[in-house]
């Protein structure tokens, strides 16, 4: 299967949605069509052996709308393809703001021509009045109405041109009735037409605005990388279109530049502030092998780097990819609104005719004579009052901002589905190494156990040793030393027992650095004093190497995986939020118990297989709690796939971060919290628009109906009704997380 996604004009409802997703479903070889009014996208999946872009873009036109291909990210095209987005967003902007300003500019002096009702020929300058705004605001509606009653349907664009249509024409046919019987005429509407062009057009206009703040969060993402790059070529630095840098190549970096792609430093050092990507504030100080990301700010130092991530490959291209596919994305609670919007407007056609022949019937029987000015006010405001645009909009603008949201703080959430399926976590399953953890063993501790020598020598003499270990603990031991300046002295001789530790000849001297038990295989008993310090470290989860020389046990080294030190806080805040917290972990028992404790976390499930994990999840998933799992590793992925929601630690393995439906940027476990924070304000946003555009229609329709709400001030509940949608979206800016 194929996707692509689209980029569709003309739409201005949730009717208007559903005729594009019906016409690209109708395309044989697709598979699924999703379309999303706030991001004006469709994104469909199809088999390109029986479908192509040229039918899909075919369907869409013969539905009536306008669309465009967005340009592919490995093209180098998503910054122009958002671009041109916010172009066309400008332009339909200007439209409405246009159409908004002369719909005003020509009603209100015919609202105070209308107090003036004893002025002569006043229903000629009404009409002269009128007709501009009939005729440009009405514009879009009229085109709109055209292509409904051509293609047999009705939406927003009937509801609108036909009220204001019905307003006008009737206004028109009393005054040339008027003129020619002589009399004057009694019941003009043309203030009326033309007030409900303005104010919908204002609404639209408002909406456009609003609807650009909402998708700012991918523009932002993208102005983050630069349009070029300083690479070297042929012993030269050139400078060449950021879609140009290859894979291998050495990029220059100099003070105040961003960084361009993605790579590792091979010389040079700077602090880069990845503030924008990862909301952390702090300039994180790279160097030799140390990782870059494109879109990162480079501080007061300059490096060079190679090039290992370009194109759609970087981390920017994949962050922005994601939230891009998530804001096109559809929600299952969004099924309840295109549902009732497939047969809302059929439904207030039928109610306008009713109210209309309703207040006839009531004039003939009150009067002996139809009440045709009633009936047609009151048909022209049910009309106007009841548009789907706020149902339509409920939905897709909350997942816009709340995906934007948390993209910008580091949290990217791949569907609207899973932010649904987020908000109603009850139960996070953890794994520790690589989530709790840095992930890494580091030294912790150096025990002397003879008098004789300090803690800096007894760590001089290990990592001589163990400068010519690859096992990950001598790694770390050797590591620990040149961290701190410490110079080990050249080690001969060197000799790798597995399972046991590794010895060589330093300074003259036979050295051992391993397990403890292996002393007693060499003749050498560890003291009381000795044992006890090994209990009391093992008891923290941390791994002992043994030091010994000359039939002497020197001391001990302590390696652990370092808790991170915001582990115990994101703990408490997912607590603190109601969820129950359990670490899922396949390290020994001993070890996961030691970071429990450090993190205040109660239950343990230790030792646990890859398999282990999954069925660790679906226990939970028994016992009526709605699971997130996170992890970092491969040996996650199953257990991510088979949560309610996974969520990968950023800085994790690949397969984790495929497997997960959040990924965590920044590889903060802080992050979990504040994503189902996020969630849960989310669907709050989108539950509050659906409950007020349900509200709204089922409290003022009847009103309408029974003639208790002027055409005009429907007009105005109208517009105010999806710009509230959209304006109660973007409240969730404001949100803590």
């Amino acid at each position: 299967m194929k996707t692509e996604t689209l980029e569709i004009t003309g739409m201005r409802c949730a009717s208007c949605a559903g005729h594009v997703t019906k016409a690209l479903r109708s395309v044989e070889g697709v598979a699924e069509a999703t379309v999303n009014l706030a991001t004006s996208t469709a994104t469909v999946a199809f088999d390109p052996a029986r479908a192509d872009l040229r039918k899909l873009e075919r369907s869409v036109v013969e539905a009536g709308y306008g669309v465009h291909a967005r340009a592919r990210a490995e093209e180098g095209g998503a910054a122009r393809a958002a671009a041109a987005h916010r172009d066309r967003l400008a332009v339909e902007e200007r439209l409405w703001r246009r159409n908004a300003v002369l719909g005003l500019a020509l009603a209100a002096p015919m609202m105070a021509l209308m107090l003036a009702s004893d002025l002569h020929g006043l229903g000629w300058v009404l009409l002269a009045l009128a007709a501009p705004v009939q005729a440009i605001a009405g514009k879009p509606f009229y085109e709109g109405l055209w292509r409904d009653l051509v293609r047999r349907r009705a939406g927003m664009d009937t509801l609108i041109a036909g009220g204001s249509s019905v307003a006008f024409g009737y206004s028109l046919f009393e005054l040339v009735r008027g003129a020619f019987s002589g009399a004057a005429s009694q019941h003009l509407y043309f203030e009326t037409a033309a007030f409900i062009l303005a104010f919908v057009s204002l609404g639209k206009w408002l909406e456009a605005r609003a609807r650009g703040r909402a998708s700012r969060a991918v523009w932002e993402l993208l102005e983050l990388s630069p349009r070029s790059a300083r690479v070297e070529r042929g012993g030269v630095e050139v400078e060449v279109p950021l879609e140009d840098v290859r894979r291998g190549d050495v990029v220059v970096v100099r003070p105040g530049e961003k960084v361009p792609v993605d790579g590792r430093v091979v010389s040079g050092a700077s602090a880069v502030d990845e503030s924008l990507l990862t909301g952390e504030p702090m300039p994180v100080e790279k160097g030799f092998g140390d990782r870059v990301t494109g879109g990162t700010m480079n501080q007061a130092g300059s490096f060079r780097f190679e090039a290992e991530r370009v194109g759609s490959e970087t981390a920017l291209a994949q962050i922005v990819r994601l939230v891009e596919e998530a804001q096109a994305s559809r929600a299952r609670v969004q099924d309840v609104a295109d549902r009732v919007s497939a047969r809302f407007v059929p439904a207030v056609l039928a109610i306008a005719l009713a109210s209309m022949v309703g207040w006839w019937i009531q004039g003939l029987a009150a009067h002996g004579q139809p009440d045709w000015a009633r009936g047609i006010f009151a048909a022209v405001a049910v009309l106007i009052i009841a548009c789907p645009c706020a149902l339509g909009l409920a939905t897709p603008a909350a997942i816009l901002v709340g995906t934007g949201l948390g993209a910008r703080r580091g949290i990217l959430i791949k569907s609207a589905a899973a932010i649904e399926r987020i908000a109603r976590v009850t139960a996070v399953a953890l794994d520790k190494t690589g989530t709790f953890t840095d992930g890494r063993p580091a030294v912790s501790d150096v025990v002397p156990l003879e008098p004789v020598i300090e803690p800096a020598g007894l760590l001089r003499i290990a990592a001589a040793v163990e400068r010519s270990s690859e096992h990950p603990l001598g790694k770390a031991v050797a590591a620990r030393a040149a961290e701190i300046g410490i110079a080990a002295p050249p080690a001969e001789g060197f000799l790798s027992r597995p399972g046991e530790g590794a010895e060589a000849t330093v300074e003259g001297a036979r050295v051992f650095a391993g397990k403890l038990p292996a002393l007693e295989a060499r003749g050498l008993a560890p003291g009381e004093r000795a044992l006890r310090l090994a209990a009391e470290l093992s008891g923290e989860g941390k791994t002992l190497i043994a030091v010994a020389s000359g039939g002497r046990l020197l001391g001990l080294v302590a390696v652990s995986d370092p808790v991170k030190p915001t582990s115990a806080e994101a703990v408490a805040a997912l607590r603190g939020i109601g969820v129950r917290v359990v670490m899922v972990t396949g390290d020994a028992e001993l070890t996961a118990r030691a970071v429990a404790r450090a993190v205040g976390i109660e239950r343990v499930l230790a030792g646990v297989r890859p398999e282990g994990k999954v069925e660790a999840v679906r226990e939970l998933q028994a016992c009526g709690e709605r699971v997130a799992m996170v992890g970092d590793g491969v040996n996650d992925a199953a257990a991510l796939a088979a949560a309610d929601v996974g969520i990968a630690i950023g800085s994790g393995t690949d397969v984790a971060i495929e497997a997960a439906d959040v990924v965590l940027v920044k590889g903060d476990l802080r992050g979990a919290a504040a994503a189902l924070r996020l969630g849960r304000a989310t669907l709050r946003k989108v539950r509050q628009n659906l409950f007020w555009a349900f509200a709204y229609n089922a409290a003022l329709v009847p009103l309408a109906a029974f003639g208790l709400v002027h055409p005009i001030l429907a007009a105005a509940a109208m517009a105010t009704s999806s710009v509230s949608v959209v304006t109660n979206s973007l409240m969730l800016r404001r949100e803590k997380l």
